[in-house]
């Protein structure tokens, strides 16, 4: 078995036929696609059952529901390909890939492959091309470029890896957290021999299903703290945290004003600028120089009101009046 296609599915019976059907579709043929029914409660197991029926290739695991880590761990329990990718059942691929990613990453003897993807948003019927600005037939490393904890986005899904850089380095998805990816795919980066791109969307993401757990508004919200201090334990603990610095307050950073963006959807004033003191409190003990950062923090101009406590606490506020 080359390569296991891990698919986490919690309640998304809607979607879930779509997602199946494009990996049956696949052009590569040396592959195994592990259903991991995470608990559903609607018709997904009923699905995944009859797609086990007609494809040997579909394996059906079924387990209490623990969440998207838990299941992902899990099905790398079971997997039996060499390399592993995984999918989110809500989302679909193209029938190229597995094989672009594969033919990559086999070739090359890498242990990551990244690769582009399109952003589906539902509510305008769009989408959107994210590319990596990285070359295809060059092999790089985290060593000799840095600013790829920067650029390389967090997300399991567009990428495929050697299973064995997961399970030699005792590298799993942190259970029963959101934002788990940005808790995990720095450890993996730091730890790969070789990292590569394909520069072809393979991969398509739905941005605003709705009840997408992304798109949940609870105390959770608190669990970038957390998986900021991940990471940059797991940097410490590799003796590597000085060396990587600048671009581990970078990626903090990032993904911290990714967060507060979120904060306009809360109607909670008194959690709202409770969160915010927290998180200033939180920059200020790892990165209280961020001003002089060597990377851009910022996507757009606004987003400089995020890394301002102040200025953020009126522009919230006044988002909520209107």
């Amino acid at each position: 078995m080359k390569v296991s296609v891990i698919v986490a599915i919690y309640n998304i019976e809607n979607y879930l036929n779509k997602c199946l059907e494009s990996l049956r579709l696949q052009t590569f043929l040396d592959y195994e696609v592990l259903c991991v029914n995470d608990g559903s409660k609607d018709n997904s197991k009923k699905i995944i059952e009859e797609y086990c029926k007609k494809d040997e290739r579909f394996i059906l695991i079924d387990k209490e529901n623990g969440g998207l880590s838990d299941a992902r761990n899990e099905g790398m329990k079971h997997a039996k390909g060499e390399y592993v990718m995984f999918v989110d059942g809500d989302d679909f691929v193209e029938p190229n890939f597995i094989e672009e990613a594969y033919n990559h990453i086999n070739y090359y003897g890498l242990d990551i492959v990244v690769f582009d993807y399109n952003q589906y948003y539902l509510a305008d019927n769009k989408k959107e091309l994210i590319h990596l600005p990285f070359e295809e037939r060059k092999i790089y490393s985290l060593k000799e470029n840095k600013e790829l904890l920067c650029k390389i986005g967090n997300s399991a899904w567009n990428k495929i890896y050697r299973l064995s850089l997961f399970k030699d380095n005792n590298i799993e998805y942190p259970k029963g957290y959101i934002q788990e990816d940005l808790g995990t795919t720095p450890k993996l980066l730091l730890m790969a021999k070789g990292i590569g791109f394909v520069n072809k969307p393979l991969y398509n993401y739905l941005i605003d299903r709705p009840n997408n757990i992304s798109q949940e508004r609870n105390e959770r919200i608190y669990h970038i703290f957390d998986m900021c201090d991940s990471f940059l334990s797991f940097y410490k603990e590799k003796g590597v945290y000085d060396d990587y610095y600048e671009e581990l307050e970078c990626l903090c950073l990032i993904n911290i004003i990714w967060t507060l963006k979120k904060l306009v959807h809360y109607t909670d004033k008194k959690f709202v600028n409770k969160f915010i003191d927290d998180t200033f409190a939180y920059i200020e003990r790892y990165f209280s120089d961020f001003s002089k950062c060597k990377y851009s923090l910022y996507t757009y101009k606004v987003d400089r009101i995020y890394l301002n406590k102040t200025l953020l606490k009126i522009y919230l506020a006044y988002k909520r009046l209107i």
